[in-house]
């Protein structure tokens, strides 16, 4: 079990019981986005509430506590279901805002 840096909250503390004894990564449960990129040409976002701007060079997802903004150029979201988009075009940054 890895060691974790406590709030002092209640429920922190049971977060990080179930995933120290799951040995599930912290995003999984706390309502964070989990992020995969591959190279610069995919991202894959699991945690997705909704689409809040959406063009060739910059698309915002709602994630739930951030928006994550991905930034190229010629993105495409080619899927989007169960919470998940995938973003396929060049990517030349990914930023997190609340």
């Amino acid at each position: 079990m890895k060691n974790r840096k406590r709030n002092g909250t209640r429920a922190e503390s049971i977060i990080d019981s179930i995933t120290g004894i799951l040995d599930l990564p912290q995003d999984a449960v706390s309502g964070y986005a989990h992020i995969e990129i591959s190279g610069n040409r995919e991202a894959i976002i699991e945690g997705c509430q909704g689409v809040l701007e959406y063009n060739d060079n910059l698309i915002a997802l709602n994630t739930g506590r951030l928006t994550v903004r991905i930034c190229g150029c010629g993105l495409t979201i080619i899927s989007m279901q169960n919470g998940q988009a995938i973003i396929r075009g060049t990517i030349t940054g990914v930023d997190y805002c609340n």
